[in-house]
């Protein structure tokens, strides 16, 4: 019996895996067609891939600017 529920939820885990990872390639593949194109409107798929893609840290952050009086 466990064997059964294990081997269940290592499937639905891969399953949600594999939606996961080909969300993010439809959604590079989309911005790359948009952009070849010339067209500056973005999807929700391509806006979630580039947030997770993304290699930004605090390094890279624009300096801000101190609020003064």
């Amino acid at each position: 019996m466990i064997f059964v529920l294990a081997a269940i939820l290592a499937v639905f885990l891969a399953g949600s895996t594999c939606g996961i990872f080909a969300m993010l390639v439809i959604g590079i593949h989309a911005e790359e067609r948009r952009t070849a194109r010339g067209l500056a409107e973005t999807s929700r798929v391509g806006t979630a891939s580039r947030r997770v893609l993304s290699t930004r840290t605090c390094d890279d952050m624009p300096a801000r600017v101190p609020a003064g009086r």
